[in-house]
């Protein structure tokens, strides 16, 4: 046969994976894989027999390999002896791929091809199972919530929602399965608001209430006689436009966008969020299940939050692939947490005046079962969104924690920063894992800084200033991290309780700084002083950016000139020293 190749594995793992149930994909893969082996039989087993056969009848090929997939050869009446190969897929051995073929044995990169294809096969039945696991949740939730509906709502409010006055989402679906019969083009805009929980958390959920109301009188002064809008439920929403093609729905969104990014009058103040939107079209007479149109746009809408608020995506049939990593990814973090795949470097903060090491940045890693580690940015905001990021995190605090207090026998003065995330900030518990920590390993409160991003404390100011309150008086220091990327107010920054400044790398692009680089970061510096804030430099990786800010007077610093972030063994030696 012809040598094969990473396309061919990829056009493997298309069909395989595309199949939509497990016996689809079992019968793709086992014919497959018969077709590119030359082989005149082909099966999948699992627990040892024979699931489904290619070439044969199953039981025939049952008694011919007489529960042993591993045999090197079978004799099949009607034909000369076979040449038997199989390779196992899933994780816990749920089966095996097998061949058979006459001639001559598989060569090894054949085996190597036949054991590529199995794992493919067990990765494709692992993302079915999930899929499918999550399709049954959905179906589950929306059948408790149509009998809940039906308990407590009369017809009329099952229809539409009392808070808003719109359609409910059983009514849109309605009249979206009536509008996609016609023929004509039908969009549909899936349409989530931006910051709407940081609104509801600071300001409660009667003023929630009251913005959810007036979202929904913009958006229907944005449409046509003809269009229908609906609240879907919490702060999501829809909306309908009939003989309209994507193109042409793109403007409407962008409209609705720049809707609600006016400020809303709430309770005598000015609300300002925004919105992220979804589309997806159906132009043709061929049936479309109304739901998965909807499931399309709120597909799209995923990608255009992902993007950055404000923006509208169109949806594309590959971003069920995107859709369906992310699930895998989920699934992946979990395991990890589970499995104790994650670990914590550190990278030493130094005092620029005497180069001594003030104390230590801890920093969560990942690594897989195989060895290749997982960027914090592939995998962090995917735990920030499914919320495993409260538990890593919660990990994370006992780990560094349980680290310092061993440094702390030797080393007495030694810090420890830990970054925290913004939705361990909004945790109610939060405070009571960090008194945890102190408690345990008996670090006195001063000893510990915690990090939060620029970002995360302006997304809701007010709101961040009454949580760091609560933290502060645990005696712990806090930081701004990343400081002069998120937009800062000073006089909320002012108002803040931290006692540190971050400046974030990208005010030192420069290996040589520059007399405009140098500017602004005394001012920084100067204005940090002004506020009584310790100042940190990050990113210094030459002599001459270290001399430059050890001259602005810059506290500390880290970054790779001064030392990398490193397991905890191989920097015990460089800190204590």
């Amino acid at each position: 046969m012809n040598h094969w190749s990473t396309h061919q594995l990829t056009e493997f793992f298309a069909a395989v994976g595309s199949s939509q149930d497990e016996r689809s994909a079992t019968m793709v893969a086992m014919e497959r894989a018969s077709e590119v082996l030359e082989a005149e039989v082909g099966a999948v087993l699992v627990d040892g027999r024979v699931e489904v056969a290619w070439g044969i009848r199953g039981d025939e090929l049952d008694a011919a390999l007489g529960g042993d997939p591993g045999t090197a050869t079978i004799g099949m009446a009607g034909n000369d002896e076979l040449f038997v190969a199989s390779a196992r897929f899933g994780s816990k051995h749920r089966g095996d791929l097998l061949v058979a073929r006459a001639g001559e044995p598989l060569s090894p990169e054949e085996r190597q091809l036949l054991q590529a294809m199995a794992q493919t096969l067990g990765l494709a039945l692992d993302n079915i199972k999930l899929l499918s696991a999550e399709r049954r949740q959905r179906v589950e939730r929306e059948r408790e919530a149509a009998e809940r509906l039906a308990l407590l709502e009369s017809l009329r409010e099952a229809r539409h929602d009392s808070l808003t006055g719109l359609p409910t989402r059983v009514l849109f679906l309605e009249v979206l399965e009536e509008k996609v019969r016609g023929g004509t083009p039908t969009s549909v805009l899936f349409i989530d608001l931006d910051r709407f929980k940081a609104v509801n958390d600071s300001l409660g959920h009667r003023a929630g209430d009251d913005l959810l109301a007036h979202v929904a009188d913009r958006i229907r002064h944005c449409l046509r006689p003809g269009d229908v809008g609906a609240r879907l439920g919490g702060d999501e929403f829809a909306v309908l436009l009939h003989d309209t093609t994507a193109d042409e729905a793109v403007p409407v969104a962008q409209r609705l966008i720049e809707a609600i990014r006016r400020p809303f009058p709430i309770f005598g103040r000015d609300v300002f969020i925004g919105a992220s939107v979804g589309i997806a079209t159906h132009c043709d007479t061929a049936p479309v299940d109304p739901g998965d149109l909807l499931g399309n746009a709120d597909v799209a809408m995923y990608k255009a939050k992902k993007e950055g608020t404000g923006k509208v995506v169109v949806f594309a049939p590959q971003m069920h692939a995107e859709a369906l990593a992310r699930l895998t990814l989920t699934s992946d973090l979990q395991r990890a947490l589970a499995h104790g795949e994650f670990r914590l470097q550190y990278q030493p903060l130094i005092r620029l005046a005497d180069g001594a090491t003030a104390g230590v940045e801890a920093l969560v890693r990942w690594r897989r079962p195989d060895g290749r580690y997982v960027a914090p940015a592939d995998f962090v905001p995917m735990a920030e969104e499914n919320g495993l990021i409260m538990d890593i995190g919660r990990w994370v605090l006992l780990e560094a924690g349980a680290q310092a207090a061993r440094w702390r026998e030797t080393m007495p003065d030694l810090h420890l920063n830990v970054n925290v995330s913004g939705r361990q900030l909004t945790d109610p518990g939060f405070a009571a894992d960090v008194r945890l920590m102190l408690t345990e390993f008996r670090l006195p409160p001063t000893a510990v800084t915690l990090e939060l991003t620029e970002s995360v404390l302006m997304n809701d100011p007010a709101g961040a200033i009454a949580r760091l309150t609560d933290l502060k008086a645990l005696g712990v220091r806090l930081a701004v991290d990343d400081f002069g990327t998120g937009y800062s107010s000073l006089s909320y920054l002012q108002r803040l309780p931290v006692d540190e400044l971050k400046i974030d790398q990208a005010f030192i692009p420069h290996a040589e700084p520059t007399a405009e680089d140098l500017a602004v970061i005394r001012a920084v510096v100067e204005m940090a002083r002004a506020l009584r804030l310790r100042t940190v430099i990050e990113g210094i990786e030459t002599e001459a950016q270290l001399a430059a800010m050890r001259r602005l007077g810059c506290d500390l610093g880290q970054g790779f000139h001064l030392c990398r972030p490193a397991d905890p063994e191989r920097l015990l030696s460089p800190v204590a020293a």
